[in-house]
């Protein structure tokens, strides 16, 4: 069983950590570099300081297997704001196995609401998992579109009962 722990300020440094798991995932996508350090650039202090960002890990068995972050989108000029998974990330040895899609669906059942979920275009793993995660969620009611400005698939659905 999965369960969705708020990052608290005090975890920052946890959630930072796995954040450089996280980029050298996504270096393959990003060609992002590490710097002098030897270590990807990571500043998650706006986590704490505007409410819209709810950063979340993703436990199991009592171990993080990885995170997600919520961004409540416009949520500071609307009153229903689009409910946002910005970043995902499951630890590579927890892959494959239903967690993932377990943290996602817990995810979309904490907010009931408008929905949106992005994929880089070359992330073909990305794009199934929430392809396949959004349709049996969704019973196949949602939208697709490709923004060519983005380079990103996006998927929206609401989750409102």
């Amino acid at each position: 069983m999965v369960n969705l722990i708020l990052v608290s300020k005090e975890n920052k440094h946890i959630l930072e950590n796995m954040y450089q798991f996280y980029n050298y995932d996504f270096s393959e996508f990003t060609q992002e570099d590490i710097n002098r350090q030897g270590l990807y650039d990571v500043d998650l202090e706006y986590f704490w300081q505007d409410p819209r960002w709810n950063p979340f890990f993703i436990n199991h068995d009592g171990k993080v297997i990885g995170f997600l972050v919520v961004l409540f989108e416009n949520d500071d000029i609307a009153p229903d704001p689009t409910h946002v998974i910005y970043d995902f990330m499951i630890l590579k040895k927890y892959r494959r196995n239903g967690l993932g899609k377990e943290a996602a669906i817990k995810a979309f059942n904490l907010y009931n609401g408008n929905w949106k979920v992005a994929q880089m275009a070359l992330n073909e793993p990305a794009k199934q998992f929430w392809r396949n995660i959004i349709k049996e969620y969704t019973n196949d009611s949602y939208t697709e579109i490709y923004r060519h400005d983005l380079k990103k698939y996006i998927q929206t659905f609401c989750s409102k009962n």
